[in-house]
């Protein structure tokens, strides 16, 4: 029984301790808690977004184009080498567009890159 009421003292006093209060009294201030509404004011950046239709193509292909900023993009066909094989400037009035482009590419695969201000979105094309 000794040595049962030092333990249960010194885990009761640890515990003390190491809580706190939701007051922080070493600096006499307060934190306000971040109301609910707060939370859905909350801005997430919106990643562009690129499809490719039909996928496989022939010779005529469709990107349609998300969330970027209206203006100039650069769109780029390469190679699994990395090689380009085109680039068209194109212009967006719109931030959402269908961009129909007619490729006239040996069969294989193929990355499309449209990019504008930093931003780049990437898919691969197959070519029968």
């Amino acid at each position: 029984m000794r040595t049962f009421i030092p333990v249960f003292l010194c885990c009761f006093f640890s515990c003390q301790c190491f809580s706190q209060s939701s007051a922080n009294t070493d600096s006499g201030k307060t934190t306000p808690a971040i109301p609910p509404k707060a939370k859905g004011n909350i801005v997430e950046a919106v990643q562009p977004e690129l499809n490719l239709y039909p996928n496989p193509a022939k010779n005529k292909v469709t990107l349609q184009v998300k969330n970027f900023s209206p203006g100039m993009v650069v769109v780029k066909v390469l190679d699994t080498k990395g090689k380009l094989v085109r680039e068209d400037n194109r212009l967006l009035t719109n931030g959402t567009e269908d961009i129909v482009m007619f490729l006239m590419l040996k069969e294989g695969i193929y990355f499309i890159l449209v990019s504008a201000n930093g931003n780049v979105a990437r898919k691969k094309l197959v070519v029968i």
